[in-house]
């Protein structure tokens, strides 16, 4: 069986030498295989959320949202045909959990496994805000987890991420994107309330695998097929935070464009399917005024400035960012926000400073967003 890249992280997880010891790399790609052959349900070569949601059931003992070297070899031998129940582990001292390290690997989305501390409920006090964060990779996080400081690295108790099929700590794995600078930035602003953080991204993905009306013919155009609906993986942690009578969703987060950026056609229709998204989520959420952020690079005054082949590969970027700046104009309740130039950690994806800089930014947008509900909110990163 030829495996996917976008495998769960579990799966990877198991073919670990501290798991098996120095077992041949081949052995470990037939447990590999065999998990993916017992829960793999819909034959697609890869888990699902609920495909892995059924693993940690059966196994992860513990709840803490990951298996542990004694639940992974149960699991392993259970795919052997020798199931032997997992012996449960018996819990560390609280001083001796670190965040960012691979106890901390939940599966999670499987498109954006970056964020996930053990389960969590969440409190029965205050409003619980719910935010959607959607995009590529600069949403999905390229930023090391191991160069955050306090608080960012600890678990926060009115704050909440969607990971493995339930609400979680939002702790910062090996890596993270905007959405840890921004909870707890809103979390000091709601002082009563806890922050809920829905995150669905995939690196290097058109706006068209987002649709709600997906198709794999029209995700295609940027080789995204394969993914699936991505939508759908939203909708699934919107019905579970619907069961909680005090959700509130209090915005929509999109940072994406550079996968349009190099074709016309999708360029030329990049408003229009950013309109479309906008409008299903807040229907689906229930929630027709909710606020959209739409996360970008420059304004249209900078973009008149700059010469057409100023973006190389990506010729077209500019169309989808003047797009993207239209949201601000022409949806409403939408605000467009403007990053510029962040601190990368290499061509393209922004690294620990950058990403906590873009959360900030974020969050000043939400907060802001009462009395600039239609504006263009510029921001420049301060030197």
């Amino acid at each position: 069986m030829k495996l996917k890249q976008s495998i769960s992280l579990i799966i990877l997880s198991l073919s670990a030498p501290t798991l098996f010891g120095q077992a041949k790399s081949n052995d470990r790609g037939k447990v590999m295989e065999a998990v993916v052959a017992k829960y793999d349900t819909n034959n697609d070569s890869q888990l699902d959320e609920k495909e892995r949601a059924v693993i940690l059931k059966a196994f992860d003992l513990d709840g803490s949202g990951d298996l542990d070297k004694n639940e992974k070899r149960a699991l392993a031998k259970a795919l052997s045909g020798q199931p032997k129940p997992p012996v449960p582990s018996q819990p560390k001292p609280e001083q001796e959990e670190t965040p960012t390290v691979s106890k901390w690997t939940t599966p999670g989305f499987q498109r954006a496994n970056t964020l996930g501390g053990g389960k969590a409920d969440v409190p029965n006090a205050g409003v619980f805000r719910v935010f959607v964060l959607m995009g590529q990779s600069n949403m999905v996080g390229a930023a090391k987890a191991s160069n955050l400081e306090s608080p960012y690295t600890e678990k926060h108790d009115r704050i909440r991420v969607w990971a493995n099929g339930r609400w979680e700590y939002l702790v910062p794995r090996q890596k993270f994107g905007p959405e840890v600078s921004l909870a707890h930035q809103l979390a000091d602003h709601w002082p009563d309330d806890t922050i809920g953080i829905i995150k669905v991204a995939v690196g290097g993905t058109g706006i068209s695998a987002f649709a709600k009306s997906w198709s794999e013919e029209r995700a295609n155009r940027t080789f995204d097929g394969k993914k699936g609906p991505l939508y759908q993986d939203m909708i699934n942690a919107v019905t579970e935070a619907k069961k909680n009578s005090r959700t509130e969703f209090s915005g929509f987060i999109w940072k994406q464009g550079g996968a349009d950026g190099k074709r016309k056609d999708t360029a030329d229709e990049y408003f229009d399917s950013l309109q479309q998204l906008i409008s299903d989520i807040r229907r689906d959420v229930g929630k027709p005024n909710m606020p959209a952020f739409v996360l970008t690079y420059l304004s249209d005054e900078e973009l008149n400035k700059l010469s057409a082949d100023t973006f190389g590969k990506r010729a077209h970027i500019g169309t989808v960012m003047k797009a993207q700046n239209r949201a601000a104009r022409d949806i409403p309740n939408t605000v467009t926000v403007h990053h510029g130039k962040l601190p990368l950690v290499d061509a393209v994806h922004f690294n620990h400073e950058g990403q906590v800089t873009l959360g900030k930014m974020t969050a000043d947008a939400v907060e802001a967003f009462p009395k600039k509900s239609k504006s263009v909110i510029p921001k420049e990163l301060s030197q």
